[in-house]
């Protein structure tokens, strides 16, 4: 006898859970389950019925996976949770009855939730937390620029967050411009778009992009939701956290970087932190040799050891131990233990370890040899962002000069080594030699510096003079796949279709008119000139006249204007006249094939599947002959007018 299955226990109704039966479940509050399913990467689910996900209810609800319900019930956080409200109930009730001493105390022994396992877990390997580290910058950037205390009397961001994310982002310039990985720039609208290439494992380069504000007064809404923005900021702090012990240990430089406090109070944010090289147990500094590439150089020394070519391949068993030990070192929060790093460095001979050494140095000598910047030394005005541009000419070797004034001879002598100064004001002749005092320097417009960036070389600085109108500043990743841009395609497709339609519509004109023009002279040449202008158009006027209501395409096209040298008022005209010449032609074309259409469907509808197939095979080749067919004669129609202007001429 079959079981009879009861409603609600298979199916959509066991699959998913609604928001208050996650609630019930986990026993906690709603706004502890938001942060836990923040923090856990846990989301809403759509189910296909919601009814029967609901057991037969139609109420609106929230839905959830019930096994990511049951994966949290094992969360070590929760725990955490419930420490913390049990601290806020006792916290409270002190205060109430006065008792300052023991609130002190409770105050003191605060219950704090730590993220560590959660990196571990959403981020198994390095390269998994640098392919998502764009997010976390980006938000990270955002909180290190709002004010300590926008409004009076309530401050909806702790100031001690905030001086946190200043240190990351500054701990992590400092480590681009000492690994020079900066590659691309680009000056937006909403702010300032960087991109570095960072070595993850197995020597794959990933490219971490960021976008970082312009040095503006910031304004805070208060409508905004912090908490959950905090929420995410926990997470992201903590991420940014371990990749740059991971990114530094690599460098092998002590991390977190030492703060000169002298030059911090003076206004230097990048500059104020002084790099580190770690000491062995002697005391001894290295030599900037990361201690990956000597376990390597230890590893091939002990296969050349063993003597013969036969004798240099490992067992298997040494293969896989060799392999462990690899996968463990590039794990993203293990580390290898002191012990086991100074027996691999003693164990190494001195004379190839000083070679290793020396290899090592000459590869760095070479690669600052190739940076852009590296023989130039740059002022920057007092209206310029000097948290951006120091960042970007340092990353690529530079030098940098904040103030002319030149109290001491070594001070005199950085000023007489300026060659750029970047200024970003209008300026007279007559300023610039003052300041200039003899010397030569290169008045140039901040714009010039990203340019020299994207194309990696040094441009000529013709256009980029103080009060000149700048070239175009392009974005650097267009063209390169590497954004996703669904409009392209869109806006390809549409180029083709108005480019077919301006030759099907001067075709036909030249198709009927071209027997009367054999004895008219003046006419013919007045069509040509039409022809010309209707061809004329660029590809990217052509689009948005097929689209007009598409704001991508418009701005495409406006770019394409810019480029050209062609003013907006010519531009707007031009547009006008593409949109008139498109909507006659469409008209036209749907008048010819209005007829036609109906019978087609008829004899479709009359068809049998295979037949139907078919038929539309048929129909796709004739499409392909034909379109074949009207190239060459398109072709041939404009040599035959090609040779009937140079037989009048």
């Amino acid at each position: 006898m079959a079981k009879i299955k009861k409603r609600g226990e298979s199916g959509a109704a066991k699959n998913y859970v609604t928001r208050n039966q996650a609630l019930k479940k986990l026993q906690i509050s709603l706004s502890d389950f938001r942060r836990l399913c923040i923090l856990k990467g846990i989301y809403p689910r759509e189910p296909l019925n919601k009814k029967r996900a609901n057991k037969g209810s139609s109420a609106p609800a929230t839905f959830y996976y019930h096994k990511d319900i049951q994966y949290l019930l094992h969360e070590p956080l929760l725990v955490k949770f419930r420490e913390h409200k049990a601290f806020a109930k006792k916290l409270a009730k002190a205060l109430g009855r006065g008792e300052w001493a023991l609130a002190k105390n409770l105050e003191d022994a605060k219950p704090v939730a730590r993220l560590d396992h959660l990196v571990k877990e959403r981020y198994p390997t390095f390269t998994l937390a640098l392919q998502d580290l764009q997010d976390p910058l980006n938000l990270v950037h955002l909180f290190s620029t709002l004010p300590t205390n926008p409004i009076p009397g309530k401050t909806l961001v702790p100031s001690s967050i905030i001086a946190e994310c200043s240190r990351l982002i500054s701990e992590w310039k400092v480590w681009a411009i000492r690994t020079h990985s900066l590659r691309k720039i680009f000056l937006g609208v909403k702010g300032v778009y960087y991109e570095c290439d960072v070595l993850g494992q197995g020597g794959e380069t990933v490219k971490v992009r960021w976008l970082e504000g312009y040095e503006f007064q910031q304004y805070v809404p208060t409508d905004v939701d912090f908490r959950i923005l905090l929420t995410f900021l926990d997470l992201y702090r903590t991420l940014i956290s371990f990749t740059l012990f991971k990114l530094y240990t690599e460098e092998n430089l002590v991390y977190p970087p030492p703060l000169d406090v002298e030059l911090d109070e003076r206004g230097e944010s990048v500059g104020a932190f002084r790099l580190v090289e770690k000491k062995d147990n002697e005391g001894v500094e290295s030599s900037g040799v990361s201690k990956k590439a000597v376990r390597k150089a230890i590893r091939g020394i002990k296969a050349g050891a063993s003597g013969t070519d036969g004798d240099v391949d490992m067992d298997e068993e040494e293969e896989e131990v060799a392999a462990t030990s690899e996968e463990a070192n590039e794990e993203f929060v293990e580390r290898p233990s002191k012990d086991q790093e100074n027996e691999d460095v003693s164990t190494a001979p001195l004379t190839t370890y000083n070679s290793l050494l020396a290899s090592s140095s000459n590869e760095a000598s070479t690669s600052k040899q190739n940076l852009l910047f590296s023989p130039y030394t740059f002022y920057l005005s007092r209206e310029t962002s000097s948290r951006t541009w120091e960042f970007v000419i340092r990353a690529l070797g530079g030098k940098i000069i904040t103030s002319l004034s030149a109290p001491t001879p070594a001070d005199a002598a950085n000023v007489d080594s300026i060659t750029h100064v970047i200024i970003d004001r209008p300026i007279t002749a007559e300023r610039m030699r003052e300041m200039e005092g003899g010397r030569k320097w290169s008045w140039i417009q901040p714009q010039w510096v990203a340019d020299c960036v994207n194309k990696q070389k040094i441009i000529s600085s013709e256009g980029y003079h103080p009060g000149q109108l700048l070239p175009p500043h392009l974005s650097p990743w267009d063209g390169e796949g590497e954004v996703y841009r669904p409009w392209l395609d869109e806006q390809n497709n549409a180029i083709t279709a108005a480019q077919e339609a301006v030759a099907d519509e001067v075709e036909d004109d030249d198709i009927e008119k071209d027997a009367p023009v054999e004895d008219d002279d003046a006419s013919e040449e007045e069509e040509g000139e039409e022809d010309s202008e209707e061809m004329s158009y660029p590809p990217a006027l052509l689009a948005s006249a097929l689209d007009p209501e598409n704001p991508t395409l418009l701005h495409a096209a406006e770019l394409e204007a810019e480029q050209n040298g062609i003013s907006h008022g010519a531009f707007r005209n031009q547009l006008k006249e593409a949109i008139k010449a498109n909507a006659g032609a469409a008209k036209a074309a749907e008048s010819k094939r209005g007829g036609k259409k109906g019978e087609e469907d008829l004899r479709k509808i009359m068809m049998s599947n295979k037949k139907a197939k078919l038929y539309e095979k048929m129909q796709y080749s004739n499409k392909e002959k034909a379109a074949e067919k009207a190239n060459l004669e398109k072709k041939r129609l404009a040599i035959e007018k090609r040779k009937r202007k140079e037989a009048r001429a």
